[in-house]
């Protein structure tokens, strides 16, 4: 088959398929968010157990106790004022020698959300 007949085949079975479907099926608002997509602070937990807890959640065993690679996050922002929130969130971003940087791996309200979440630790 020509290319030029490809094309205008992709073009009838797209048409057809927007003739097709419902109009009120493509106007339709979505579902309401259930679950952890509905609360920032749960998708901040997941944020943390997704990129952080290999290294900050105990996983190494001294003297018969889970201990943590890195330092525990326990308390760190616990009642923190927004100079050291801040100073925190651009060391997560930036990272160090020890730990990698985050900022190409979290959008703006992402990163609040993990924030929100360390809070509570």
């Amino acid at each position: 088959m020509k290319p030029q007949y490809r094309l205008m085949a992709a073009l009838a079975v797209a048409g057809a398929f927007w003739l097709a479907v419902p109009e009120q099926v493509l106007t339709q608002e979505q579902p309401p968010e259930i679950g952890v997509a509905a609360d920032p602070l749960k998708r901040g937990q997941a944020w943390f157990y997704q990129r952080c807890s290999i290294c900050h959640v105990g996983r190494i065993i001294v003297d018969d106790q889970y201990q943590p690679m890195a330092p525990a996050l326990t308390g760190v922002l616990k009642g923190a004022t927004p100079e050291r929130e801040k100073t925190i969130r651009e060391y997560i971003e930036r990272g160090s020698l020890r730990m990698p940087g985050f900022r190409y791996n979290f959008t703006s309200q992402e990163f609040d959300e993990l924030m929100a979440y360390l809070k509570t630790l």
